[in-house]
């Protein structure tokens, strides 16, 4: 029989920051963990009885998704969050960045994870170390781990191993969340979980100083001004409708998707339209950045088809209708 206990639709706010690992000092992680009974590789640690619904799925519901989070602190915080009885939060898994997996429901339970009631009760959620704003967290071993548990959990309940069944937070109907984020790979964790080879992956990064990777008349300016500039300076112009691009240059390994995101500190009196030309598969493609805001950051310009080769793949022109400096500064490419 279910328990009674009001389910939490929503995680508690305070575990989205760094609140978590704060409360999650109050308690310590066991260091001699039992071995979880539903998945051999996980240790176990239960969570507070406060912070999950006693059940016995599939008898009581039927399990139909597996649900992605990112924690927004570390592996040890929400582990310790999940044992404290005033979080009403919890997860099936926890995976740390290094790969360890910790179980701490059952999965005949229902946890306390999706912040929608029916998606708790049909659903194994999975928390992931890590802030979906950062790079670094999401490592090849994290996600070899993390599909791991998929596989297991797919075929022990029947869901189908397709991106319906397993979403993200941000996907569940009525999530206030973004977990986990445009920097979670989903193109190659789908290809772990359905057990096919997937492509190497390959990242990398050029910055206006990046040797024989950055090109640009002399009509570009360079500056130190901006703390939030990637690497030593950066580079600026004035707005004017000519072909006079900074490119970044590349050496793509395939053809295929990759995401582009770019760097450029920000300033009020920058250019709120500044184009960036990306050299796909099908013609160039520009995407206008407000340079304006979000400096000092990673920005996702989108994912696009890249055609194999050593190239200028990414472009900041000066063609732009907006009024301020143009900043060229770094490009990042992720195959995806």
């Amino acid at each position: 029989m279910v328990a009674t206990a009001t389910p939490l639709l929503r995680r508690a706010a305070a575990f989205a920051g760094g609140v978590a690992l704060t409360l999650g000092t109050l308690l310590s992680v066991p260091t001699a963990a039992q071995a979880s009974t539903d998945y051999g590789p996980a240790a176990w640690v239960p969570a507070s009885t406060s912070n999950y619904t006693n059940a016995s799925r599939e008898s009581d519901y039927n399990i139909n998704y597996v649900v992605i989070h990112t924690i927004q602190g570390s592996y040890t915080s929400a582990i310790n969050w999940f044992q404290n009885p005033s979080a009403q939060v919890s997860a099936h898994y926890v995976v740390s960045k290094g790969g360890a997996v910790t179980q701490m429901v059952r999965e005949a339970d229902v946890a306390w994870h999706a912040g929608n009631w029916t998606y708790n009760t049909q659903s194994i959620g999975i928390e992931h170390e890590g802030y979906v704003e950062q790079d670094g967290w999401y490592t090849e071993a994290m996600y070899q781990a993390s599909a791991a548990i998929v596989r297991s959990v797919t075929s022990k309940y029947g869901i189908p191993r397709d991106r319906a069944h397993i979403i993200g937070h941000n996907e569940v109907p009525g999530a206030t969340h973004t977990d986990p984020g445009s920097r979670w790979n989903w193109s190659y964790f789908m290809q772990l979980v359905n057990g096919t080879t997937p492509p190497p992956s390959w990242t990398s990064t050029v910055d206006n100083t990046t040797a024989g990777r950055f090109t640009a008349s002399a009509n570009w300016g360079t500056s130190t001004y901006s703390s939030q500039r990637y690497g030593a300076d950066y580079r600026f112009a004035n707005p004017e409708a000519v072909s006079d691009a900074a490119w970044y240059k590349f050496n793509i390994p395939a053809t295929a998707s990759y995401r582009v995101e770019v760097w450029y500190p920000a300033n009020t009196g920058y250019n709120a339209t500044t184009p960036y030309v990306v050299a796909t598969t099908g013609g160039n493609v520009s995407v206008h950045v407000n340079q304006q805001g979000s400096g000092g950051v990673w920005v996702n310009l989108g994912t696009f088809s890249l055609a194999a080769g050593d190239y200028n793949a990414v472009g900041v022109s000066r063609w732009s209708g907006g009024a301020g400096y143009v900043i060229a500064d770094a490009v990042k490419l992720t195959r995806v």
